[in-house]
């Protein structure tokens, strides 16, 4: 196979798998959670999705760039960390590039050795495709194989952005009790209970508002149960368009949240 050749199978390759998983690690949890307002980060679902699949199309070129695979997987790898950790900071929102560049060098090396295997499924669809100096087969076969090896690894790895049961649980009853809370402000009627401490709740909250779901909930200052050992705990933080915004902890199997009106939340 000539190296044109080669280069543009690589980015077709990395661009076919991109599209799947992008779509499904995207929108996997609002397909899960479907009338549940998620929150958003500042790029956007679909222009994220976007890029991954562009940024995957680079790998596969960069994964076949070269007829020896070794420097073709080290350069996609790197590649693959820097993209990583340049989308994390611009959806963090965080001004400190001090902080996240040693953070990021840190996790060098682990998030490395995670893309590589990724590099390496890219190099075996390749060669599934590049018959030099083997026996003659079948094209179609050849590509269905291809594109149910793509299909599967890329709906099996988007999977793994969908949050845990007990994650999902805690954004349904949260939705559920705003909603409940702002049916009560708009009837004159006393908010629900976990809400009563909220300050501020009666008078700021609006009718558009989004969740977000975290498992920093040691940071919300609140007295909650104490959770069993491997239980999920979830903080769930529900902005409103007017930046106004609460916390609350959820510790299974206790269905009442801990609530508290928050600036920021780490």
């Amino acid at each position: 196979m000539s190296d044109q050749k080669r280069r543009i199978y690589g980015f077709i390759i990395g661009l076919a798998f991109g599209i799947p998983y992008s779509v499904i690690s995207q929108f996997i949890n609002v397909w899960a959670l479907p009338g549940v307002p998620l929150h958003e980060m500042p790029i956007g679902r679909v222009a994220l999705a976007i890029l991954i699949s562009l940024f995957m199309g680079l790998m596969g070129l960069m994964v076949a760039w070269d007829e020896e695979s070794f420097w073709g997987l080290v350069g996609s790898g790197m590649l693959a960390v820097f993209a990583s950790s340049l989308l994390a900071f611009i959806n963090s929102g965080e001004t400190q590039i001090v902080t996240s560049f040693f953070l990021s060098l840190f996790t060098f090396l682990p998030r490395l050795i995670i893309y590589l295997p990724l590099g390496l499924f890219f190099r075996w669809l390749l060669g599934i495709l590049d018959t030099t100096g083997k026996a003659p087969s079948s094209g179609l076969m050849r590509l269905v194989k291809l594109t149910i090896s793509i299909l599967v690894v890329a709906v099996i790895g988007g999977r793994f952005s969908q949050m845990s049961p007990e994650a999902l649980d805690a954004l349904r009853n949260m939705n559920t009790l705003v909603l409940e809370g702002l049916s009560a402000i708009e009837k004159g009627e006393e908010v629900p209970e976990p809400l009563i401490p909220v300050d501020g709740f009666t008078r700021y909250a609006t009718s558009s508002y989004t969740l977000a779901w975290s498992s920093d909930v040691d940071s919300l200052p609140v007295t909650r149960p104490m959770a069993e050992f491997g239980v999920i705990e979830s903080l769930i933080i529900v902005r409103f368009e007017n930046q106004y915004q609460f916390g609350c902890a959820f510790t299974p199997p206790v269905n009442t949240p801990k609530c508290i009106n928050i600036t920021r939340v780490r």
